[in-house]
């Protein structure tokens, strides 16, 4: 049976994939997300109208026309990639067991609607690109496939959704074959792991200077920078966002975490932290982007000051 695929999606990172399956007469139509229009969404809309793509609309509550459509249109496979619903199991019933995932990261590890922001915040330096099979327990279907990703210490969350764009083809390039070869091997995942990728809860997204090592502080900045959500940090009751900093060493001893150590032209914004410092280099205000210094000196802190 020739294959006909679905692509579940609501964003334009997945305009590689889509392609991808044009390009090998393989795409049936694309569903878009059941979402309040967005500029992601929108102009993946206008992409996929300008290409002469078939589209269709996901509705969270009623599977039996959008069934009736995808039959209508030939669609015997799907792939899911950024689609932000769960799919009922009328749905999935209908692909008969040709419905697959995309997630990034090493299945089972960060399972959950947030993957990659998670394995930055929590500093892995590399992750997976998985292709599995969709089940009613989200993100725990058999393994069908996978390609390797690094993530480069200086690598935000936009790099990485970069980087995972342009390996899609590569990955769906590697599952036709299999699947058109009939030498797939699906693979059970582990049943034990370390690691969620859940919701992101606004206190977690809140640096405690007393608390965080340095490195999280970093990598909670290249995390949040600017996709899904910034860290950020409380000064004289009004919070600011931090998208970038740079961990330094320091030995000084005695001076509280949160503490204004250094302020220059030069060294930046620098602060005290649990276990060494680190330079304040971009920070988001009402009034625009700052670096350390500027910030600094248009918010009155100097060396001395505490944001606790």
């Amino acid at each position: 049976m020739m294959q006909r695929y679905a692509v579940f999606t609501g964003s334009c990172q997945s305009l590689s994939a889509i392609q991808y399956l044009q390009q090998t007469n393989k795409l049936a139509c694309v569903v878009l997300a059941d979402a309040e229009p967005n500029p992601d969404l929108m102009q993946l809309q206008q992409l996929l109208h300008q290409a002469q793509i078939p589209t269709l609309q996901y509705n969270q509550h009623d599977d039996m026309a959008l069934i009736a459509d995808l039959d209508r249109l030939g669609a015997n496979r799907g792939v899911i990639y950024l689609f932000r619903h769960i799919l009922k199991q009328t749905l999935i019933s209908y692909f008969d067991g040709s419905l697959v995932n995309i997630h990034p990261s090493p299945l089972p590890e960060y399972r959950g609607p947030f993957p990659l922001y998670w394995q930055i915040r929590n500093g892995e330096q590399a992750t997976k690109l998985t292709l599995h099979r969709v089940t009613s327990e989200v993100d725990s279907g058999d393994i069908a496939t996978d390609i390797d990703l690094i993530i480069h210490p200086f690598d935000t969350i936009s790099v990485v959704n970069q980087k995972v764009s342009q390996a899609l083809p590569h990955l769906l390039n590697t599952f036709c074959q299999l699947e058109e070869q009939e030498n797939i091997s699906w693979r059970e995942q582990d049943t034990c792991f370390e690691h969620f990728a859940p919701m992101l809860e606004p206190q977690q997204l809140a640096i405690n200077w007393c608390k965080q090592p340095t490195s999280e502080i970093v990598n909670m900045c290249r995390a949040g920078n600017v996709d899904v959500g910034c860290a950020t940090f409380c000064l004289r009751q009004e919070m600011f966002q931090l998208l970038q900093a740079s961990e330094l060493e320091c030995d000084i001893k005695g001076v509280q975490a949160g503490t204004v150590i250094q302020l220059s032209r030069r060294e930046g914004l620098v602060i005290k932290t649990l276990d060494g410092a680190v330079c304040l280099d971009v920070i988001g205000t009402q009034q625009g982007l700052f670096d350390g210094y500027r910030f600094a000196v248009l918010f009155g802190l100097d060396a001395g000051f505490s944001l606790i």
